[in-house]
């Protein structure tokens, strides 16, 4: 066998002799096959939630968990930074949209200083978040 069949096999470029089914080598982990790859499932896709929205008004960066944590958890979360100076509102929104690309979800701009955060598959309206905005 050459080099480069043994780094290909290595690397799982090739056929391997010795290969061990990742259903055998994980056992009892509960595994989908996604788009040619394998996910592990924690089961959240079996839980049927329906995200609330969460209304949040910020005074400083320092507040930014207050929107973190409820959106982690699945909701739609309405920040309000009016209170807050230009160059800390711009930090929570990298802040919110940095939250929003690794959750896969969407920001949308609700009035001036005012956006939302809504997680992927939640279906909220723009003018529930207008709703709750104005609490």
């Amino acid at each position: 066998m050459t080099n480069v069949q043994k780094f290909k096999e290595f690397f799982g470029f090739g056929p391997a002799e010795d290969f061990v089914a990742e259903d055998e080598y994980y056992g009892s982990q509960d595994r989908t096959r996604t788009e040619g790859r394998y996910e592990r499932s924690y089961g959240y896709a079996d839980r049927h939630y329906e995200p609330s929205v969460v209304t949040v008004r910020l005074n400083s960066y320092q507040e930014a968990r207050q929107l973190g944590e409820p959106f982690r958890d699945g909701d739609a979360v309405v920040f309000d930074m009016t209170a807050m100076d230009t160059a800390d509102a711009r930090r929570i929104v990298d802040f919110a949209a940095g939250l929003v690309f690794g959750a896969r979800g969407t920001m949308e701009k609700v009035a001036r200083k005012t956006f939302a955060i809504i997680p992927e598959g939640a279906d909220i309206t723009l003018a529930e978040l207008e709703r709750a905005a104005r609490r």
